[in-house]
């Protein structure tokens, strides 16, 4: 570790004192520090089995979760999380905790708007599937609603079945 000094005295005589500094190295470890926040704890998994698989293979399948409640009206369509992506037989996905949609706009006096709208596992959720080449606005839901935080895990097959079903938590 090296040490900080600040050089005190005249042209002729020069002496190290280490404890002027010490509030300053305080100061800035301090400043340039924060706290690390550990990410949410994941609540559920859950367990995609691809349903466009054949002998030859298996196509791609992007997993969205469209929130229930609280769906603001925008001109892309119902807000959605990113759940994730696949040509794999079985994915296992993580649920996430929570989510928050923003959608910022301005007032007729020209002064910013912002409606921020948060989801948690604990509340309803369907999911839906982004066909290939079509535009993730142009998705939609697909199945029932569940909510996530009632098991520790969920089991579905996509496209395909109707409604995830309570399962053992896939490992991630």
């Amino acid at each position: 570790m090296r040490s900080l000094f600040v050089v005190a005295g005249s042209a002729g005589r020069r002496r190290a004192r280490p404890w002027p500094a010490l509030p300053l190295l305080v100061c800035t470890a301090v400043a340039c520090s924060s706290p690390a926040e550990p990410p949410p704890t994941p609540v559920a998994t859950l367990l995609i089995v691809n349903g466009t698989c054949t002998a030859a293979g298996c196509g791609i399948v992007h997993v969205l979760g469209f929130p229930a409640a609280n769906q603001p009206a925008t001109p892309g369509g119902p807000w959605s999380l990113d759940l994730g992506t696949t040509d794999a037989r079985e994915f296992c996905l993580t649920i996430p905790a929570s989510a928050t949609f923003r959608v910022i706009g301005q007032t007729s006096a020209g002064t910013s708007d912002t409606l921020t709208t948060t989801w948690t596992s604990a509340l309803p959720l369907a999911l839906g599937l982004v066909p290939p080449g079509v535009s993730r606005l142009q998705a939609s839901p697909t199945t029932s609603l569940f909510v996530p935080a009632r098991a520790r895990g969920w089991r579905i097959t996509l496209p395909g079945d109707s409604s995830p079903a309570p399962a053992e938590a896939c490992g991630t």
